[in-house]
């Protein structure tokens, strides 16, 4: 009876509408870019860190797809984390593709996580794909 109340319990906590978890939503942009959803990814950015339009343009002319991405730890400092990844894409001219880790950061912005843009140009890729 116990086990089957708390399961009652858990089921409903996650049905709350309580925001998503860093680690969710990491994990949702992340499945996004390696979809080539991006307007899916967009909506993870930070509100009024760059056009869409912009972004767009700029990650559908990017020489790197990703194919695979792994979250390997998630450090959170109040407002702020870095999610560290473990990614796998594609370069231009290579047969296989090409793995190494990376930090992502992040920003809680009243209660939910959003993604935060490189800070060289700020123009939505990573350093990977800025070569």
């Amino acid at each position: 009876m116990l086990f089957a109340l708390s399961t009652v319990l858990m089921v409903a906590s996650s049905c709350s509408g309580k925001p998503a978890t860093l680690e969710e939503r990491a994990r949702a942009y992340w499945q996004a870019r390696e979809k080539g959803k991006l307007e899916q990814a967009f909506a993870f950015e930070k509100p009024g860190s760059i056009e869409q339009s912009t972004y767009l343009k700029k990650l559908a002319t990017s020489q790197v797809t990703f194919t695979s991405c792994v979250i390997q730890s998630i450090q959170e400092r109040d407002d702020e984390a870095e999610v560290e990844l473990q990614v796998q894409y594609l370069l231009p001219g290579l047969s296989r593709s090409v793995s190494s880790s990376m930090l992502d950061k992040w920003v809680k912005i009243e209660g939910q996580w959003y993604h935060l843009l490189p800070l060289a140009g700020d123009d939505g890729t990573s350093s990977e794909e800025r070569g």
